[in-house]
Order: structure tokens, then C-alpha cells, then sequence
């Protein structure tokens, strides 16, 4: 098996930049090839070509290095993507998570979700570096939708974010069908049903599109 080793260079002991990535990518290999549980510092050391006190220099433990390898492959899918409408930026990114979902990505969700229930520090890393960041940014782009008139004024954003985003998750954890492109349209057509109303506020003055 081909490994990375580090060379520190002259001056100093900077990150090797290539090792790193290595780490994370062993570390993401294991997990769907022996489940979080079946991951360890020493099995990622290994498979990296390092000892394991490289990787201790690095992550105090071994959530620690998943969950930034977990992260730096679901980075893209997390951004919204531009368009004047706010909740057109929602369904576009809801499409994008369902991409992501449907591949690679989605089996890690899985196994990292399913582990989550039984290891307290692999669930508060899942929740404080993933979950909640990325529920930080739908709630701003939906606080945008209710500026532009898109949805009413009195909704509740923590709702609003279950609404739409919850199906996806519970169908990549039950396996009950594919999260196509069908189905996300339909998610965000009948979440979006729910946040409309009489009490939408008009576009303003300056152009803010509305649905």
C-alpha cells in the first residue's frame, strides 16, 4: 500500500500539507470500510504510513479527525449557490444536498449518524462542527426570504428549517426511496406551501423578488 510521509523542511516543521489531506482521506476510507466504530488513531496512522503520535499532534482524538475529514468533503455542498430569489438559493442548495446524498457523502451520513447515538463525542463533534453551522446558514437565507416577501413575516425559522430539510435526512437514514431531484422539488414546493400566506410582506421598493 502506497503511503505519505513528511519531510520537514529546513527552518521549521510546518504542516505537510499532502500528509494532512492523507490522514483525512484514511480516516473517511475507514469509516465506510469498518463503521466509526471500528475506526482508531492507530488504524488511521497505519494506513497513512506515520505513528499515530503524528496524528496526536494534529486531533486530540479520533472524532476529532473524521469529523474534520467529514467536513472538508461536504464544504461545497453546504454553500448557496447565487440567485436574486432567496428561496430559489434554498431549493438549488436542498438539490445539491440530495446529490451529495444519493453518493458517497450519503453513506458517510449514515454511518456516522448511526454511531452518533452510541458515542457521545462523535455527537456533539456532528452536531457543533456540522449540524448547527449549516442550520446557521439556511437560517439567514430564510431571514432573506422574509425581507424579499417570499415567506410570511411570523414564521417559525427553527420550524421552517425542519420542514425542509428533515425529509431528506429521514429518508437517507430509513432508506423508504431515492432522494431525487422529484422529490426534493416536491419537499420544497409543500414546505414552501406552509410558509406563505396573507401575512407575506410585499417586496419592497427596491426590487426584492418575490415568488
Amino acid at each position: 500500500m502506497r503511503t505519505v510521509a513528511a519531510r520537514a523542511p529546513k527552518g521549521g516543521r510546518p504542516r505537510n500539507e499532502q500528509l494532512h489531506q492523507a490522514m483525512l482521506k484514511a480516516a473517511l476510507d475507514l469509516v465506510l470500510e469498518v463503521g466509526f466504530r471500528g475506526v482508531s488513531i492507530e488504524g488511521i496512522a497505519a494506513r497513512t504510513g506515520v505513528g499515530k503520535t503524528t496524528l496526536y499532534r494534529r486531533w486530540p482524538n479520533k472524532a476529532a479527525v473524521v469529523m474534520e475529514a467529514f467536513l472538508s468533503l461536504l464544504e461545497p455542498i453546504s454553500l448557496f449557490p447565487e440567485h436574486e430569489r432567496a428561496t430559489e438559493r434554498l431549493r438549488l442548495q436542498m438539490q445539491t444536498t440530495g446529490k451529495a446524498f444519493r453518493g458517497r457523502v450519503g453513506a458517510l451520513v449514515r454511518a456516522l449518524w448511526a454511531e452518533a447515538q452510541f458515542d457521545a463525542e462523535l455527537a456533539r463533534a456532528f452536531r457543533d462542527s456540522w449540524t448547527l453551522p449549516r442550520r446557521r446558514l439556511v437560517h439567514a437565507v430564510l431571514e432573506e426570504a422574509i425581507r424579499q416577501g417570499g415567506v410570511r413575516v411570523d414564521i417559525d425559522l427553527e420550524a421552517a428549517i425542519d420542514a425542509f430539510y428533515a425529509p431528506l435526512y429521514y429518508r437517507l437514514q430509513m432508506g423508504t426511496g431515492v432522494i431525487s431531484e422529484a422529490y426534493i422539488d416536491t419537499v420544497f414546493e409543500q414546505a414552501m406551501e406552509g410558509q406563505k400566506g396573507s401575512k407575506a410582506r410585499r417586496p419592497s421598493s427596491r426590487g426584492a423578488a418575490s415568488l
